[in-house]
């Protein structure tokens, strides 16, 4: 029989070969089956980068973002706002933007920025009107040299218009300067039925012009005597 049969242990645990000999446990071991190994390839990937989150690759996120760096962030006190000359920034509104810019974090060119940006929108909310009233103006003044009467003899209305002025305020010269500074003010004075309106008061109350004479009568031209009426027939041309 063969040495190396399998053992087979007995009842007290002790593996014994089939005549009851100990078994030779060196002799018993086989070597365990190899089984070749393959090698596979794979394509190396990325890892994901760690300093972003995993469903975001391309921005940090708000949580992983580095903290700004020492001296980027809001001063203790904002230095005074630079504004374009002639416009005055209130004091109070600069103190309070202040209050909210430090909450927010902003340098001081960031705020700068914010307060160019108010001051340009400012700007254009306060032109509006004026730039309205402007183009009414505009508007008014073509509107009278393109009137068929005040258009062609304009210069003959403004000054028949600026004659009763001076003769109504003859006595008052303050009050004939107050109430053209008025117009031009309002601008009243380029509104066309303003303007056609004062010519046809004025042309009521300022001295007329020269009349011209049609040359000497008809019965003056003749002799004494010849031709000329009775009184009784000068008065009563109708009478037999």
């Amino acid at each position: 029989m063969p040495d190396n049969q399998p053992a087979t242990p007995d009842s007290a645990g002790v593996d014994r070969t089939a005549t009851g000999a100990i078994a030779d446990k060196a002799q018993t071991t086989t070597p365990a089956a190899t089984t070749p190994q393959t090698t596979t390839t794979t394509e190396a990937t990325s890892p994901p980068s760690e300093d972003k989150s995993l469903v975001n690759q391309t921005e940090k996120s708000l949580a992983n973002q580095a903290p700004p760096a020492a001296g980027d962030g809001a001063p203790d006190a904002y230095e005074a706002f630079n504004v374009p000359e002639g416009y005055i920034l209130d004091e109070e509104t600069a103190k309070e933007a202040g209050g909210i810019f430090k909450t927010m974090n902003l340098t001081q060119t960031q705020a700068q920025k914010l307060v160019d940006f108010y001051v340009a929108k400012t700007n254009d909310t306060l032109n509006q009107p004026y730039e309205a009233w402007r183009q009414t103006q505009q508007k008014w003044v073509q509107e009278v040299k393109n009137d068929p009467f005040m258009g062609p003899r304009l210069n003959h209305v403004t000054s028949t218009i600026s004659k009763a002025i001076d003769v109504v305020a003859k006595n008052n010269p303050a009050l004939a300067e107050g109430f053209r500074s008025v117009m031009d003010f309002t601008g009243a004075g380029n509104n066309p039925h303003f303007i056609r309106m004062f010519y046809e008061m004025a042309s009521l109350i300022t001295e007329g012009g020269h009349v011209a004479g049609r040359g000497p009568s008809p019965v003056g031209q003749q002799a004494p005597g010849q031709g000329v009426p009775t009184a009784a027939r000068a008065m009563y041309p109708n009478l037999p």
